[in-house]
């Protein structure tokens, strides 16, 4: 018979992720969006929504819970009836948002002594910050997104409006060289759009539903924000390289005003050390050939003319069957242990 897991979190992205990878791992997953925008998980909504379905949550093997950790908390509280297992993959610090609940600090420490629980940060950094607020969970692998998702035919996922909203509702997008995305950084920080287009590059910015959507595009321009972004991972699997700064560029840039980086929350780009950028996805050593690094930005359009798709389909054929088998079997471990 086949496990049963119940995925809860905010984020499709990571219910899709996570689907995909259960499917391949063989168990049967049912998901859970959260209440839009609840992000602050009190003792009493905790134990309210504990109240409220308890015996339903009891009869799944597996409860995992995803961006964000604080979701958590519903069977933290709850651990003497809590009768399934629960795995907790960090994909966003653990506390976001919770600064001010001193209770499940103390909650999420204890979970490391209750053998039903296990925690899984997404990226390293994820087990750095933990350590700094007291919580040491060095020893745990990190196991990051995988960065494929079920086909719309067999995901049963489901679609919101607000996910429509925010990154577009068009089916076809407009005609380009390169998109470059609505982030902070790509936009106000440096306008990489204008840039690009005063130099005879022709750019979609904007959203999109699917990363289908982009494949027409020669590359993806981004400037980080984030020590990781499932777009990390789903990029490759669709054969779009990345045009990023490189690592010695990154830390330039975040030193300058308005450089927007993600460390304690909301920002802290200022607060990047040189040897962090290790940590960050998008310069992983084992997928740099599906990618581009630049140390100025003048170097851009000459990079987006040099791109060919068809001579990289080998690197990207190499490096999604090298994300695909690891991270597979790193939950495939993960779970046969737990």
């Amino acid at each position: 018979m086949k496990k049963e897991v119940l995925h809860i979190s905010h984020h499709i992205g990571c219910l899709r992720d996570q689907e995909y990878v259960l499917h391949k791992l063989g168990f049967d997953v049912t998901h859970h969006k959260f209440y839009d925008g609840v992000f602050k998980i009190t003792e009493e909504i905790a134990n309210d929504f504990w109240n409220n379905h308890k015996d339903q949550l009891n009869q799944f093997d597996y409860i995992l819970t995803s961006d964000t950790a604080p979701l958590s908390r519903i069977f933290l509280e709850n651990q003497k009836d809590f009768k399934s297992k629960l795995v907790i993959w960090i994909c966003n610090r653990f506390d976001y948002n919770m600064e001010s609940e001193s209770k499940f600090y103390n909650l999420f420490r204890e979970a490391e002594l209750n053998s039903n629980i296990r925690i899984v940060p997404y990226s390293y950094f994820e087990k750095i910050w933990c350590l700094q607020k007291g919580i040491d969970i060095m020893n745990h692998q990190h196991i990051p997104p995988l960065g494929k998702n079920l086909s719309v035919v067999k995901s049963t996922v489901p679609e919101t409006e607000y996910f429509s909203e925010m990154y577009g509702n068009q089916m076809e997008l407009p005609d380009a060289d390169v998109i470059v995305p609505i982030y902070h950084n790509d936009n106000h920080f440096f306008n990489m759009s204008e840039f690009l287009k005063s130099k005879g590059i022709s750019v979609y910015s904007g959203g999109f539903r699917t990363i289908s959507q982009i494949q027409k595009y020669k590359a993806f321009v981004h400037m980080p924000d984030a020590f990781s972004k499932f777009l990390c991972f789903e990029l490759i699997h669709a054969n779009i390289p990345a045009i990023l700064p490189s690592k010695k560029f990154l830390y330039q840039l975040s030193k300058q005003p308005n450089y927007f980086f993600n460390i304690w929350g909301s920002g802290g780009a200022n607060l990047l050390e040189e040897d962090w950028i290790d940590w960050c996805e998008w310069y992983d050593s084992k997928l740099t050939n599906c990618r581009f690094y630049y140390d100025s930005f003048d170097e851009i359009p000459s990079i987006i003319k040099s791109i060919d798709k068809n001579k990289m389909k080998s690197d990207f054929n190499e490096s999604s069957k090298y994300l695909e088998d690891s991270t597979l079997e790193k939950w495939k471990t993960f779970y046969s242990d737990f």
